[in-house]
């Protein structure tokens, strides 16, 4: 520590009485202002000492005050936490606060982070045994991290006996034993197991180690740990009972344990069973216990039952390996900040196609196994993506997928009281949760489901408007139309989370539910008294309302009153040379609308009167606030009030129908967008209220509708229009838009169909036999080009030109290229001949040799490859079985008959009397 303090005091030393902070003496004759100084004699060690220390502790002090600053400042600078970590165990228990209890603020703000609670465990372990274990215990539940397992089972191998450290190794098999990386895990477990079983043996048989009963045992991991401990460690169990692994102690926790072979076999199929990097090592040991039992026919049937799932999990571990390439498991969640997004973004991507991956089940797992194993990837997975919603969206779904709601409930829980507080979606899942538990719904679950909905109205940032509809909805449903009124009533009155929308679906509630038109209009009609100007959205909402309730009257005369009210307040601010943008944006928002509706669903006086009701009414007002007649404006194009393309073009729309000019054809984009980047920005006019889509609008933080300072923010939405256009997006951008088909028209969906392949001749070039006998011509007039007899039907035409027939050349069919070129060499090194028995799996066989390594072949030794046991090479033992007659050809039969097995002297005669005969035969029909 001293000379830690030493070195960064080194950078600017200091005089203090003709001596440094770091302790030299200054040299007797320095000048000091032009004189030579008087040599001044040198302090006592015990000052420089306690000068040094004080410095050192000053220094220490300022850091500390420095990390406490940061961490105040910011809880989740990791960072700052490990720091204060590292200077609490620099200054020991000299410091106010000692390193417990400094471990125990960094451990309640980071309870899921295996780092800190290692960290911790270590220096625990060091104070003694038993607070090293009860750091321990309080983590290992909570925290699956094979990293912080592999640490406790190290504090076990030092300290603790066998019998515990063979329980600890147990209990970290059940918890992370199907974890890809768990390979050490399961080697040293079955290392113990193997050292046990084999002193047991040597009990029972003292024959065993010569009969081959014994298994081959790897390095004791006890010893070795043991053997790396620190001297205090060795120290501290020296005379205990941890102390004690000989082969007696080994033989009594065997017998406790009750180690014997079905245990043995359990654990060797379990381990043998999952995807690890140890496989080949396991796989080896368990073939050999299986064949020490001394009963082969059993012992080749269970090896045969496990096989595949071996060779499954060396499979899935290769697929593992590079799913997993790059990613950081030490990684702890942090929230998600412009600083950590790409970060937080990348590792979440990697934990969900492993997710996605292992939920396929390529193990092939019974449904408890492949629950509990999926399970624990998502609670890996939490540890380092915890701030991410959809993970933990996608946990409630898998656990309710295997029938575990409580689990599934729990875990929305944690989310939220932990991690994320204001995701509103998270929230509303919790709170319906409890709503559909069970039908009728009992007193506690309403009770449990009310006490959700009051907490989320609580806690949630003001306004949130989604949070009090989902309430009341909620009342609706459960409660009737009496108490949703009151609620209501109660919450425009009292509710800080109220706004525009809540009225808005009130009034849809009133009318969709209740079947009451007058009572919605009332509500309608109060949300506009209150908010007035203010919302042009609520009053859009009242008018789609109205025009879907045909009341097309009621709908003209409030939006005619809207576009008058804000014209007169427009004329006003103008007359007073103000200008408000919003009140601007408003008026054209209303007047197109009210355009729209009289163009498709009015007359054509309508129409007119529609289109001139906006410049009558500002000359009327004109008029009103008593402007000379000849300075009255004929239209409010002076003020900033006209029409502009992009206004024609949103009265045009139907829906998510909008005209498009000829300045959006796409050919006409990059010279315009060149032609914009050059010249000056346009007005805020310029681009007029056009409707965006629903996509196009912006976040809202930690999931909370933002309400009316949303319409503050952003353009005015007419939602009947952005839902019609968000509809139809989504509609459109399915696989229908990815190959350009319009939804309109009725198409098969060609994205689920499989391409025509016919079967190709995969063994090679056909063979000119072949090519002669299916033309009906013998081999030498085939090979010569001449033509098939006309009365063969299965003849093949001449070439349409000249009439000159397919030369042997042409007629021969290359090897197809989509076969690579291993496979090519397997399928060469394969016996042409059929073998006896059965015919092997072709998949099976691929399999593994895909996971098995296999040394490499020169192809020249593949060129001329020789059978060990006929010493001939390939194509002189094919041609001299076929003349024989004994080989039939590729493109005859499957060569499953009589003549499928190994050839004899009996078989070789009588199949040269059957060729014979039917040379006679052929001979007799052609006389």
């Amino acid at each position: 520590m001293v000379r830690s303090g030493l070195v960064g005091l080194q950078a600017r030393p200091k005089m203090v009485g003709g001596l440094s902070v770091f302790g030299s003496p200054v040299m007797p004759g320095v000048i000091r202002g032009g004189h030579l100084a008087a040599a001044v004699p040198p302090p006592p060690a015990a000052a420089l000492v306690t000068l040094s220390g004080a410095a050192l502790k000053a220094q220490a002090q300022h850091r500390v005050i420095t990390l406490e600053a940061a961490i105040q400042a910011n809880p989740h600078d990791l960072a700052a936490w490990e720091a204060r970590i590292r200077e609490a165990l620099l200054a020991g228990t000299t410091e106010e606060a000692s390193p417990e209890d400094v471990f125990e603020r960094v451990v309640k703000q980071w309870p899921y982070a295996p780092r800190i609670w290692s960290m911790y465990a270590e220096w625990a372990e060091g104070e003694g045994t038993a607070l090293g274990s009860a750091v321990y215990r309080r983590c290992l539940q909570q925290v699956p991290n094979l990293e912080l397992w592999l640490s406790y089972l190290g504090f076990c191998k030092r300290l603790l006996p066998l019998e515990d450290v063979l329980r600890a190794y147990a209990q970290a098999v059940d918890l992370l034993g199907t974890d890809s990386r768990g390979g050490l895990l399961w080697a040293e477990y079955l290392a113990l197991l193997k050292h046990t079983y084999n002193v047991q043996q040597k009990k029972d048989n003292p024959d065993a180690e010569t009969s081959g009963k014994l298994l081959a045992e790897d390095t004791n991991p006890m010893e070795a740990a043991r053997r790396n401990a620190k001297p205090a460690i060795r120290q501290r169990i020296e005379g205990t009972k941890a102390a004690d692994v000989s082969d007696d102690e080994f033989l009594r926790v065997g017998a406790v344990l009750k180690i014997g072979n079905e245990f043995m076999r359990r654990t060797f199929q379990r381990a043998a069973s999952t995807a690890h990097s140890a496989l080949d090592k396991l796989w080896v040991g368990y073939e050999q216990f299986e064949k020490s039992q001394g009963n082969p026919p059993l012992a080749q049937k269970l090896l045969a039952e496990h096989m595949p799932r071996f060779v499954r999990g060396k499979a899935a571990f290769k697929e593992l390996q590079g799913l997993c390439n790059g990613m950081d498991y030490a990684a702890l969640a942090v929230p998600i900040t412009p600083k950590t997004a790409v970060q937080q973004t990348k590792l979440f991507e990697k934990w969900r196609g492993v997710l996605q991956f292992e939920q396929t089940n390529p193990l092939r797992l019974d449904r408890k196994d492949l629950q509990a194993r999926v399970t624990l990837l998502f609670q890996q997975a939490a540890l380092g993506c915890a701030y991410h919603a959809e993970l933990w969206h996608d946990f409630a779904e898998w656990l309710d997928l295997g029938g575990q709601r409580e689990e599934a409930t729990a875990c929305l829980r944690r989310a939220v009281e932990r991690f994320l507080p204001r995701d509103l979606t998270l929230r509303l899942m919790a709170a319906q949760r409890h709503e559909l538990a069970e039908v009728p719904l009992s007193a506690a679950n309403m009770e449990a489901a009310e006490e959700e909905y009051q907490k989320l109205l609580e806690e949630m940032p003001k306004p949130c408007p989604l949070a009090l509809i989902n309430y009341l909805a909620f009342v609706r449903r459960q409660r009737g139309g009496g108490d949703f009124r009151s609620a209501f009533v109660e919450a425009i009155e009292s509710s800080p989370h109220c706004t525009w929308e809540v009225y808005a679906f009130a009034a849809q509630t009133e009318y969709h539910i209740f079947g009451s038109s007058d009572a919605a209009c009332k509500v309608f009609r109060l949300g506009l008294e209150r908010y007035g100007e203010r919302e042009p959205s609520l009053l859009a909402a009242y008018v789609n309302f109205l025009i879907s309730t045909n009341d097309l009257r009621s709908a003209r005369a409030e939006l005619s009153r809207g576009v008058l009210d804000r014209l007169q307040a427009a004329v006003r601010d103008k007359m007073s040379k103000r200008s408000d943008p919003r009140l601007e944006e408003s008026l054209a928002f209303l007047w197109q609308k009210w355009s729209r509706l009289e163009r498709y669903f009015g007359d054509a006086a309508s129409v007119r009167r529609c289109a001139a009701f906006r410049d009558e009414e500002f000359r009327s007002l004109q008029k009103d606030q008593e402007v000379e007649e000849d300075a009255i404006v004929e239209t409010p194009a002076a003020f900033g009030l006209a029409m502009t393309i992009s206004e024609v073009e949103e009265g045009f729309r139907f829906q998510h129908l909008k005209p498009e000019g000829e300045r959006r054809r796409p050919e006409c984009v990059g010279a315009g967008a060149e032609a914009s980047a050059s010249s000056s920005p346009a007005s805020p006019k310029a681009a007029g209220p056009v409707v965006p889509p629903a996509k196009a609008a912006a976040p809202v933080p930690n999931g909370a509708a933002a309400g009316a300072a949303e319409e503050a923010a952003g353009p005015l939405v007419d939602h009947a229009v952005s839902e019609a256009t968000e509809e139809h997006r989504r509609l459109a951008g399915g696989s229908f838009n990815i190959i350009g088909m319009s939804v309109h028209i009725a198409r098969p969906d060609v994205s689920k169909m499989l391409a025509f392949r016919p079967a190709l001749d995969v063994l090679g070039l056909k063979k000119e036999t072949a090519v002669g006998s299916r033309a009906g011509v013998p081999a030498g007039a085939a090979a010569a080009g001449t033509p098939a007899a006309p009365s063969d039907p299965r003849a093949r035409p001449t070439a349409a030109a000249g009439g000159i027939a397919l030369n042997a050349e042409e007629e021969q069919v290359p090897l197809p290229t989509m076969i690579p070129k291993c496979l090519q060499d397997l399928m060469a090194v394969l016996p042409s001949r059929p073998l006896k028995g059965a015919k092997p799996d072709v998949d099976y066989l691929l399999t593994v040799l895909q996971t098995v390594s296999i040394p490499p072949i020169p192809v020249k030794e593949l060129e001329r490859f020789r059978y060990d046991s006929l010493r001939l090479k390939k194509e002189e033992d094919n041609a001299t079985l076929r003349r024989r007659g004994l080989v039939k050809d590729e493109f005859e039969a499957d060569g499953s008959g009589f003549f499928s097995s190994r050839p004899t002297i009996y078989r070789e005669r009588l199949q040269a009397k059957r060729q014979r005969f039917s040379e006679e035969l052929g001979t007799a029909k052609s006389e």
